[in-house]
């Protein structure tokens, strides 16, 4: 047959690992960049015991595995190991060495603070070569599973529910013991008696063991508890996601290239409070007097948005629709015009609610207008209270209507946003593969989050400039330190 033919595989053949990548191949990016970074500076764990004990690897030689490894959405330390022996590119990239998978895994574990250096000292370093705006950033966040056991986490509500559980299944034996004690003697019955006294004393046992899970939870003042990973809690990952284990992901991210600055892990599922954090952040590592945000309507909290505007963060954010108890869109809370003028609220019919609040120094005012509301046509549309409609004013509302108006006035720039910030998550996860994590605890989350944050920007910077521009930039032998 006439087919083209492979080479004889007891055929041997000289090689030189140089060959297996071809000069703009983005792993030179890799092995250059890894070459330019003060390891120590940056505290890795350097240096070798050279009298006695087998030598270690060069922390330089396995974070070029790693950062390869998250580049390319290979995380796994097995799988690592397993492309040390079989990726051209990752034996030319570490010189043919052959790391088990316990030594990958415990260097990314005892370099943890180092890790998150190198994001770090990699954001100043794009900052030199003039690759961020340092004027306007998007704020947004994003879920990730943690790496934590979901039958060894307990909520309040799910031990409630299996001491419930346990209590009707004893309710159940001792019924069956009842029937028992009232049947005629003999072996197989008594048999039957020390099964069920046997299955009541371990529901007896587990009953006791939820009652201490309770007050351990009332001791530490939390309402859930995960025993693989602490510090994991119950997250929301979207509207048909769910519920799950995880940590929230927030980053800012600058416009001129879509570069990340600064990120923040939290257990919480709710964005506000961290409009001002993620900023503040940036504005720090560009070294900044001002600087302007944008986030979604998941950032919007009026005290988070007084401390952007009284420290030069100009925010553009979308407030979100307050509903009322009957559901009604055009009876909405923001259907409600301020007039400050008159300390006054105007409803759609056009009625006006005057402020009820007689106190000065009281943190929300109250405005209605009882006589309107009883003669209203749409009062069943409106509201369900009796009385008629009532709104809340908060003492920080003057700042959320800036913010509003400002945001409504700027709509082209506040559509950036998306196109800022969304394909950034979207890259991480989709090609990245980092949909999930891997490590277990705040620290350690934090080093993860850092090496695919720094892989992350590795890639748009290379996209940015290309590899053999890149590489002249990396070829004056710059040592990049650790960020001051």
């Amino acid at each position: 047959m006439n087919y083209i033919l492979g080479s004889n595989r007891t055929q041997i053949r000289i090689e030189c690992f140089e060959d297996y990548v071809g000069a703009d191949n983005e792993v030179r990016i890799i092995d250059k960049i890894i070459d330019a970074l003060d390891l120590q500076s940056l505290g890795f764990k350097v240096g070798n015991n050279d009298i006695v004990g087998r030598p270690m690897f060069d922390p330089k030689e396995m974070l070029k595995l790693f950062v390869y490894g998250y580049f390319n959405g290979i995380r796994s330390s097995r799988k690592l190991a397993k492309q040390a022996r079989i990726n051209r590119e990752v034996i030319w990239l570490i010189n043919g060495l052959n790391p088990k998978y316990r030594v990958i895994a415990d260097f990314r574990k005892d370099n943890i603070d180092a890790l998150t250096k190198v994001f770090e000292s990699f954001v100043n370093y794009c900052i030199e070569l003039g690759l961020y705006g340092k004027e306007l950033i998007a704020v947004d966040g994003t879920k990730l599973e943690a790496s934590a056991s979901k039958r060894k986490h307990y909520s309040k509500n799910k031990i409630e529910k299996m001491k419930e559980l346990v209590k009707s299944k004893i309710n159940e034996y001792m019924h069956d013991l009842d029937i028992n004690d009232s049947s005629e003697d003999n072996e197989e019955i008594n048999l039957k008696k020390e099964e069920i006294k046997s299955a009541i004393q371990k529901l007896e046992s587990k009953f006791q063991e939820y009652g201490e899970l309770e007050k351990t939870l009332e001791i530490n003042g939390v309402n859930e508890i995960n025993f693989t990973d602490p510090d994991a809690k119950t997250v929301k990952f979207g509207a048909h996601q769910g519920t799950d284990v995880g940590y929230n992901i927030h980053a800012a991210v600058d416009s001129k290239n879509k570069l990340i600055v600064a990120f923040e892990v939290t257990n919480n599922s709710a964005d506000q409070g961290q409009l001002y954090n993620m900023s503040n952040k940036a504005k720090e590592v560009f070294v900044v007097e001002s600087i302007e945000s944008l986030a979604d309507k998941g950032y919007f909290e009026a005290s988070d948005l007084k401390e952007c505007e009284e420290n030069q963060i100009t925010c553009y954010v979308s407030k979100p629709s307050y509903s009322n108890s009957t559901g009604e869109y055009a009876y909405f809370t923001d259907k409600f015009k301020y007039n400050p003028h008159y300390n006054t609220y105007t409803c759609p019919e056009g009625q006006v609610l005057s402020c009820m609040t007689k106190k000065a120094d009281v943190p929300q005012r109250k405005y209605a207008n009882y006589e309107a509301c009883s003669k209203c046509p749409n009062k069943e549309k409106c509201t369900t209270a009796k009385n008629g409609r009532i709104i809340t004013r908060k003492e920080n509302e003057d700042f959320v209507e800036i913010v509003d108006s400002r945001t409504r006035r700027n709509k082209a720039k506040y559509s950036q946003r998306q196109e800022i910030i969304e394909h950034v998550f979207g890259t991480v996860k989709r090609s990245m593969n980092f949909t999930h994590l891997l490590l277990r605890g705040f620290k350690k989350v934090i080093g993860e989050v850092s090496i695919a944050f720094f892989s992350y920007n590795l890639k748009r910077v290379i996209n940015i400039l290309g590899v053999e521009k890149f590489l002249g930039f990396l070829g004056h032998d710059k040592i990049i330190k650790a960020a001051t």
